[in-house]
């Protein structure tokens, strides 16, 4: 249990000093933001100077706590830390690169699940990554309608091309569809293989199509109010998402 903890502290640290470290990278475009302008950091209750100094800390306890678990915890969560870093860096801003930006946070899932599954076992488990590799799946399919749909004013105005401005209203709640429908599928037909029960499917399927059903009325038009209640039941889905894949994965005496 201690190795799961100290890579769960971890990993909050380190994500705490990326996502900051975007808010005062950001600080001037979220002023033009219709969702994001009340963020502490553009608005002036935080000042940049605290920021800075939480950045430094944050980092230096994520990376500290890491390197008490074994190597390769610290080596992947450097790793996570570095690539987060550099999404936002002014000199390299994975953000403002077409499709490079979902990718980078896409390909973060596995990695935050690779840290998780080397604290445990110290070694790779396939079960373990598939949460991560599903969640990765499911966040670049579906980042344009759940996430830069409601960006898209301030990217325009700071030269970011995202996979959203490239799109119609519709092709992104398509894809999102399609995600959703790629998680029924793939774990309806991996769950044995990779050893799971089969409580997974069950409730997978279960909630993907809850959320396929809110997904329904948004399709024909934007319409912000309603795409934001949809983002947050997506958010909880994808949070309840790994606590199922974590049932799943249990060795339970099941009557069917």
């Amino acid at each position: 249990m201690t190795p799961t903890l100290m890579a769960m502290g971890s990993i909050f640290f380190l994500t705490a000093s990326t996502y900051i470290y975007n808010d005062l990278c950001d600080a001037e475009m979220d002023r033009h933001s219709d969702v994001h302008s009340d963020r502490p950091i553009s608005t002036g209750e935080v000042s940049e100077g605290f920021a800075k100094g939480f950045v430094v800390v944050a980092a230096v306890l994520g990376l500290t706590i890491s390197s008490m678990i074994n190597s390769a915890t610290l080596i992947l969560s450097a790793s996570y830390w570095v690539m987060f870093t550099l999404y936002s860096y002014p000199g390299v801003r994975f953000k403002k690169m077409f499709m490079v930006k979902e990718l980078v946070i896409a390909i973060a899932w596995p990695m935050l699940a690779l840290v998780g599954v080397y604290a445990v076992n110290n070694t790779f488990s396939m079960p373990g990554v598939f949460a991560g590799m599903m969640m990765g799946m499911f966040s670049f399919l579906g980042m344009p309608a759940l996430s830069d749909s409601f960006d898209e004013k301030e990217d325009a105005m700071y030269g970011i091309k995202t996979m959203a401005m490239a799109l119609t209203w519709k092709r992104r709640v398509e894809l999102l569809g399609a995600a959703l429908v790629l998680m029924i599928v793939v774990t309806t037909m991996t769950y044995t293989q990779l050893g799971f029960n089969i409580l997974l499917p069950i409730t997978i399927v279960g909630s993907s199509l809850l959320i396929l059903r809110s997904v329904v009325p948004i399709y024909q038009e934007y319409n912000m109010e309603k795409a934001l209640k949809v983002r947050k039941l997506t958010y909880i889905y994808v949070i309840v998402s790994q606590v199922l894949i974590v049932i799943g994965s249990m060795n339970l005496a099941l009557p069917f």
